[in-house]
Order: C-alpha cells, then structure tokens, then sequence
C-alpha cells in the first residue's frame, strides 16, 4: 500500500483536533491501538519505530515516561531517550499498556526489513511493547481515528510542524528530538542534547494547556 494513496497532506492538525478524533474512534479501538497512536502523535517517530520498540527500551521514572529509540531509522541520529510528562493526556494509555505487556512472555512477531531497496519479512521473538501492531496495523489505526486520506507518517510531519511553530526552536532541539540529519549541509555539524530534548517536550506540554484553556 503505497504511502501517500490518496496524496501527500501537508497541513497539520491541532492537539484539540486529533483529542476529538481518537474520542470519537475510541470505542472502535483496542487500547493497544489507542496506546500505539498516542505515542506516534507525542514522539512523531516512525510507525516502524514504534510497532518495534520492545519493553526494555521503556520505564516509567518519577513523573515521566520514557522510552529509547536508539539510532533512528533511515541513518538518523542516536540520541538520548525520549522524556514526556504522564499527565499528557492519552499518556494514561500508554502507560497502562505498558504495565500490561510487561507481564507478558516473549513472542515472535512479524517484522518488515528493507536492506539496499530490497524489503523481507522476518519473524523475531522479543516483549515486544506492541505485540499485536504490524505494518497494515498501523496504517489502520491511523485511518480509523484520523480518515481514510491519512497515513501514520502524517503524524511524524505534524509533530515537527508544531515543533517549529515554536520561535525558539533550534536546529540543534530538531536534531535531538526526532534523530533528523539531513538538514543540508548546516546538519552534519549539529550535536544532539538532552536539554533541547526537555525544551521540545516543554513547549508541548504549553501548546496542550493553552489548546484545554480554549476548549474549556
């Protein structure tokens, strides 16, 4: 199924808009599916990326959940785990699902690899965090709660969009929070830092507040 079926969307969602839609998907989802479309709108990873993490790449520390990427796909950076608040709404789910699969065994899952342009299938046993979210999974997921038009890399424009809505932000916090490099040739002499990390989540915990405020 090729990415962008039904074209490209460029234009991003607000907070107050994506928490109406998974409300009204909610009872056509498992809190699995739930739990796997917040964490794609907070971290703006890959679908692959999320769909992969296992149960050791997450903890829940103090106030926060915090999960590892490691190096990021498509020869992105390694960088520092990502920290986000549990007051976030939707992050109630995560943590949850979380607690649950943590109790379970390890399991062999289907999971998609592309090597030099050529894409096998291979089946790896691990906790997986997501046991039961694949490829077409994933895709699913994004359409019952956004529409038909969107696709789960949508979610990964959108959080980089209001990234950069933020007039302090930094090529530097860009780098950190979503492993990107390839920002011409001004990105190959970009450090990663924990510190602007903390500073995207920051500026998102305000724009959630200030979205409730108006909603209220």
């Amino acid at each position: 199924m090729p990415k962008y079926e039904q074209g490209k969307i460029t234009e991003s969602l607000s907070f107050q808009e994506i928490q109406k839609k998974v409300t009204e998907a909610q009872p056509r989802l498992t809190r699995e599916a739930l739990a796997f479309f917040w964490l794609l709108y907070y971290t703006g990873c890959r679908k692959s990326e999320a769909y992969e993490r296992i149960i050791e790449d997450c903890q829940i520390k103090g106030s926060d959940f915090i999960i590892d990427f490691h190096q990021r796909k498509k020869h992105g950076a390694e960088v520092p785990p990502l920290k986000f608040p549990i007051w976030f709404p939707g992050m109630d789910l995560v943590i949850e699902h979380l607690e649950k699969t943590s109790k379970r065994k390890a399991s062999r899952k289907l999971i998609e690899k592309t090597v030099k342009g050529v894409r096998s299938t291979e089946r790896v046993k691990a906790r997986w965090l997501f046991p039961h979210v694949q490829s077409r999974w994933a895709q699913h997921i994004v359409k019952e709660i956004l529409g038909p038009q969107y696709y789960p890399h949508f979610l990964r424009l959108n959080r980089i969009t209001e990234m950069c809505s933020d007039p302090e932000l930094s090529l530097t916090r860009l780098k950190s929070f979503t492993g990107i490099k390839s920002l011409d040739a001004l990105q190959s002499y970009l450090g990663v830092s924990e510190r602007e990390q903390e500073a995207a989540v920051h500026h998102m915990a305000k724009q959630i507040k200030e979205n409730q405020q108006k909603g209220s």
